[in-house]
């Protein structure tokens, strides 16, 4: 299959180098030295947006929301009928991106950060020309950089907000127990090393057992013991109710970029 890429930044570069080996690669990328770059690292023909579009079997729209407007507008005289044209571009809705390229089978896909290091994880869904092997074709693409879901795609403004924006809860945390981490006495170094081994090897023991995360909770927390004095702490500040409205927050921002 011939894939083309439609930009190359951070992301469009983790899905090229999960597919290049695999499949013909061609890409539209202005920057002439981020051309250089990704010559030496992957098999990929570089070429003008027109060219990129009418070679490919299936195109990757891998540009910022804001600059998909004018992408589509280049693409809209193209022939697309029957191409699977994917976007990453985080609000834009696959009714909007028909409207433009008539003709084309439209995938919609939220991938998260973590797809940079072929760990992420990334929601799909179809649009109303594109088939379910249309969508399988997609999902193999990203699979290639983690795990994918397929949703409706009412449902994707909630993926941004669970998936699509959680690397940066994580990290949110990491901060803050790095923080009282140091507070209590230790290095930058010591801190980095229990807090990042910590978070490391639990969520390698959530994703491979077969408890809930509740459940391994309550397992490490001995009735007063020093695990119940620190979760007590988080509860009474209702840290699960934090989260709710956090997503929610996230999730109600989603869909007001998506209008």
């Amino acid at each position: 299959m011939k894939i083309g890429f439609i930009g190359c930044g951070n992301m469009g570069e983790a899905i090229l180098g999960a597919v290049h080996r695999k499949h013909v690669c061609l890409a539209c990328e202005p920057r002439a030295e981020r051309q250089k770059a990704l010559r030496k690292r992957y098999k990929v023909v570089f070429g003008m947006l027109s060219d990129v579009v009418r070679a490919s079997d299936l195109v990757i729209l891998a540009v910022k929301p804001q600059d998909l407007p004018d992408v589509l507008a280049e693409m809209r005289t193209l022939p697309l009928k029957g191409k699977i044209i994917v976007s990453i571009a985080a609000g834009i809705t696959t009714k909007a991106i028909d409207r433009a390229l008539r003709g084309a089978k439209i995938v919609r896909v939220m991938p998260n950060l973590p797809a940079l290091i072929g760990e992420g994880v990334s929601g799909l869904c179809a649009g109303g020309r594109a088939t379910s092997k249309d969508l399988a074709v997609a999902r193999r693409i990203f699979d290639a950089v983690g795990s994918t879901v397929v949703v409706k795609e009412k449902m994707l403004d909630a993926v941004t907000a669970v998936s699509g924006s959680g690397p940066a809860y994580v990290f949110l945390f990491a901060e803050a127990m790095m923080k009282a981490a140091r507070r209590l006495g230790f290095s930058e170094a010591e801190a980095k090393a229990l807090v990042y081994g910590t978070l490391l090897g639990s969520t390698h023991m959530l994703a491979k057992s077969p408890d809930s995360a509740e459940d391994l909770r309550l397992k490490v927390t001995s009735k007063g013991g020093t695990t119940q004095a620190a979760t007590d702490v988080f509860l009474r500040k209702d840290i699960l109710g934090m989260f709710e409205q956090a997503l929610a927050a996230a999730c109600h921002r989603a869909r007001e970029l998506s209008k």
